[in-house]
């Protein structure tokens, strides 16, 4: 029986990865180099000691890195405010809420940045509980983050799906014992996922039900 449904945020709800693909990938055209999907996949999902500006420091010396990553900063705001939620995310939320299941975020992204966006969106009130990088030592994929999902929602992982879009997100939620269902988005569409998890093109039509029998 399903009694909690856990959400990713970052390119689960809403897609802000593309616009951060999109946006990165033209400063780097600016400087005449590629930001590839290997390098993408490295960020995506997770926290990294590595960030794409020093990468492309790395790469094209003489970079104005401060300057250059707060145009970076701008244009990244300005794609994601664009975003809308992705294809079936509220149709699935209105149906857990209306059948009283319990829904939560976990992510690593920071609490303000995720707790923005829901507002912007008015969906703040179908979440019952945030785990995010303020509560956590490691992020994805270390489970660490589902862990604290799951205590919040008084659920044993048994009880509870993980919807995902990215290699690190699913292998935190396989981790912390959830069945997962990764739904990728353009940016992480062409990553490896890990065996385990069920792999869908889109939300739209997806039922509760349908969850509960992967």
């Amino acid at each position: 029986m399903l009694s909690g449904l856990i959400w990713d945020f970052d390119g689960t709800i809403v897609d802000t990865e593309t616009p951060q693909f999109r946006a990165w990938s033209e400063i780097f055209a600016e400087y005449g180099d590629e930001l590839t999907a290997e390098d993408w996949g490295r960020m995506v999902g997770t926290w990294s000691d590595v960030e794409l500006i020093d990468i492309l420091v790395e790469r094209v010396p003489g970079v104005p890195r401060l300057k250059t990553n707060r145009r970076a900063g701008a244009l990244v705001t300005q794609y994601i405010m664009e975003a809308p939620l992705r294809p079936g995310v509220m149709s699935l939320m209105e149906a857990a809420r209306s059948a009283q299941i319990p829904q939560a975020i976990a992510s690593s992204s920071h609490r303000d940045w995720i707790q923005a966006f829901l507002q912007l969106h008015h969906v703040e009130s179908y979440f019952r509980a945030l785990a995010t990088a303020d509560d956590v030592a490691m992020g994805k994929p270390d489970p660490a983050v589902y862990r604290v999902a799951l205590s919040r929602l008084s659920i044993g992982p048994e009880q509870a799906v993980a919807i995902e879009d990215s290699p690190h997100g699913s292998s935190a939620a396989l981790g912390a014992g959830l069945k997962c269902v990764v739904v990728p988005n353009p940016s992480t569409e062409a990553l490896t996922f890990p065996d385990g998890v069920v792999r869908l093109p889109t939300l739209e039509g997806v039922t509760l039900d349908a969850l509960t029998a992967f």
